[in-house]
């Protein structure tokens, strides 16, 4: 693997981390408040704190709020965050998990048919070793039927929508001249996603302690503005199908965050999982021949 290979995982596994925080936040959030209301205020916090880094480097902030690409993003991002909490009160959370991360396949699916991009077996085969390792780490809660189809459907649904993100971040960000750059489209792409699901702050009735300010901060500063920025950093170093197997990393992280801070307990099937992806994301990078 060459040097940039090696940074974008680096910078994939931290995201990770960072990212599988927020379930144990956003699980004691949830108990009561709105699903969508925390997604809402995380982004608009998020916002703030990468306005505020740009700002400390006394970068200036140039933004095309038009660009085709940004605004695919936009749409993935936030009708992600919109369909997934709305799933969630229709079906469990193992199958939520399980459903939203088969965007690797998604996004095999988009770059074959709709962008004609020729796929490696490879990279098929990583795919789904993700995507079961996934379904693996939670297969004994995992629930599919008629009495959650509707959830399932939208769980599904932000799968697609995740794999849009991806798509369109990847797009923007590959090659991209500088942190800077990456950090100038995620303010983008939060902000606008923010002023999207702003109505949800207005539907849901919204109480909160000072405990639950302290913990929506957290959340918009840690698994959201540093683990996006950390994603945007590996996005611009590899393909849109590492980056979104490297996404399902984020699964191990939760299981493991629900250990040390929920005292649950890691079964074999969850560590049988995460081999699946850590051997999925190390296939994934498997060079390609020569000929190829």
């Amino acid at each position: 693997m060459n040097r940039e290979t090696i940074q974008a995982l680096v910078f994939g596994v931290a995201a990770a981390f960072f990212s599988g925080t927020h379930s144990v936040i956003v699980r004691y959030l949830a108990d009561h408040i709105h699903g969508t209301t925390v997604a809402a205020l995380r982004l608009y916090v998020a916002s703030i704190a990468v306005f505020l880094i740009l700002k400390s480097y006394r970068r200036k902030i140039e933004i095309n709020w038009t660009d085709r690409i940004l605004l695919v993003t936009v749409a993935g991002f936030s009708a992600n965050y919109i369909v997934f909490h709305w799933g969630l009160e229709y079906t469990g959370a193992s199958s939520a998990m399980v459903l939203e991360n088969t965007a690797p396949v998604f996004v095999l699916l988009i770059m074959f048919l709709f962008l004609r991009e020729k796929i490696r077996l490879v990279e098929v085969l990583a795919v789904l070793l993700a995507v079961f390792g996934v379904y693996f780490t939670v297969r004994s809660d995992f629930e599919l039927g008629p009495s959650n189809l509707f959830g399932d459907e939208l769980e599904l649904l932000a799968g697609l929508t995740w794999a849009i993100f991806i798509m369109g971040s990847s797009r923007a960000l590959l090659g991209s001249a500088s942190t800077f750059d990456r950090l100038s489209f995620l303010l983008a792409v939060l902000v606008l996603s923010a002023i999207v699901l702003t109505p949800f702050l207005f539907i849901n009735s919204l109480s909160m302690l000072l405990l639950d300010i302290f913990l929506v901060i957290l959340l918009g500063v840690f698994p959201t503005a540093i683990a996006y920025y950390l994603w945007y950093e590996t996005a611009s170093r590899v393909s849109a199908i590492t980056t979104s197997i490297l996404f399902t990393l984020t699964v191990i992280f939760t299981f493991v965050n629900a250990y040390i801070f929920l005292g649950e307990a890691i079964t074999f099937d969850m560590l049988a999982g995460a081999g699946l992806i850590v051997a999925s994301v190390l296939i994934s990078k498997i060079p390609a021949k020569k000929s190829e």
